[in-house]
């Protein structure tokens, strides 16, 4: 990922072993400005870069913004795998009702089963976060470029999480870390998290984590993102589960006439 500032935008490129390389929409820092002659050079940068223009991540606001500002100069299409799920924070604190029940089983049961204690994440944990990454990972029948580029990923949100007003925990068995989370408030009233890692053969692990972190942390938001599923069957069906309250749409962004 790199980013760069231009007047009143800000740019983001993604690189990844997923899609093509693609931009992210600029985002402006006021919106009474057109956003016509940043998505210009946008085109710009990515035709002689890659070839072809090419945006994506872009949320129903931003469609409208460019729509308003740019007429019919570009297409949108529907990303399904990268639509993000959003949920009432107090629903993921308090699992009340028939629909959370099982929830509520899973986190009893961890409960009774292991001694556990949860903490807020600070720079001792590091390398014991990476090497439950790097484990998770190696029990994985997946692409080794995508685990790759995640445990890069990770890396760099444990090292700046500072900087990027990040929020973490962690949750230990024995004295060992067996789960760890990341996330930071994007608006007034909104968390998003953006990781979420556990030891998958401990049983009701990733829902205490779940409901721990953003009882502890995030009480205070009205709504917790928790991301898109990518297209994963798995990961879907856990989402799913948790009775996303609405979903944060997003779509590609190409020029008019032309496929992505």
């Amino acid at each position: 990922m790199k980013m760069a500032t231009h007047g009143n935008a800000l740019f983001i490129s993604m690189y990844s072993d997923v899609y093509k390389p693609f931009l992210l929409p600029p985002y402006l820092k006021d919106d009474r400005e057109s956003i016509e002659p940043y998505m210009k050079m946008c085109e710009e940068y990515m035709v002689e870069n890659f070839g072809v223009f090419y945006l994506k991540c872009a949320t129903p606001q931003m469609v409208e913004k460019i729509k308003a500002d740019c007429g019919e100069r570009y297409d949108f299409a529907y990303d399904e795998y990268n639509t993000e799920y959003v949920y009432n924070a107090s629903d993921l604190i308090d699992l009340a009702g028939k629909k959370y029940h099982s929830k509520r089983n899973h986190i009893n049961a961890f409960l009774r089963t292991y001694t556990s204690e949860f903490d807020l994440y600070d720079d001792k944990y590091r390398e014991e976060c990476l090497q439950l990454q790097r484990d998770w990972a190696q029990d994985k029948d997946g692409d080794p470029r995508e685990a790759e580029e995640e445990i890069l990923s990770i890396r760099k949100a444990l090292d700046h999480w500072r900087e990027l007003n990040f929020k973490g925990c962690v949750v230990k068995i024995n004295g060992k870390v067996v789960a760890f989370s990341f996330g930071e408030q994007i608006k007034g009233d909104t968390a998003i998290i953006h990781i979420e890692k556990a030891q998958p053969d401990v049983n009701g692990l990733f829902t205490y984590v779940n409901n721990a972190f953003v009882k502890n942390v995030w009480s205070h938001c009205k709504y917790i993102n928790r991301a898109e599923d990518m297209g994963i069957p798995g990961i879907r069906k856990a989402k799913q589960s948790y009775h996303p309250v609405f979903m944060l749409e997003k779509y590609d962004v190409l020029l008019s006439g032309e496929e992505g």
